[in-house]
């Protein structure tokens, strides 16, 4: 069994209001995600992404504050059904050096992860 066998989402967002926080997405997560709000891709794109800070690639947009435009105030993803990968895999497939601060369910387990 491993530590994240006991790992809950609370359901807070705060792995969503990450300032300086980075989304990118693939050409097939933009595909999805345009499909499922009924917009052509090029309108998604231009509307609701942005170019990475490295350049290399297309990232989703956040408010001045760091969270994430698809976060709605009671902490639900209005694209929850098509969210990224990166979304849909945390924390299970990867994690930041400050997972375990920014992340309440992380630190509930951080015991038995470090």
């Amino acid at each position: 069994m491993g530590a994240l066998d006991n790992f809950r989402c609370r359901q807070c967002g705060a792995c969503c209001r990450i300032p300086d926080g980075i989304v990118r997405v693939s050409e097939d997560e933009i595909a999805r995600i345009a499909a499922y709000l009924g917009m052509s891709e090029p309108d998604f794109i231009r509307q609701e992404c942005e170019i990475a800070p490295d350049r290399r690639g297309l990232m989703l947009r956040s408010h001045a504050d760091g969270a994430c435009v698809w976060l709605t105030d009671e902490n639900r993803c209005r694209i929850h059904a098509v969210k990224p990968d990166k979304c849909r895999t945390f924390p299970y497939e990867w994690t930041n050096a400050d997972s375990n601060e920014v992340c309440p369910g992380l630190r509930d387990i951080r015991p038995q992860c470090g």
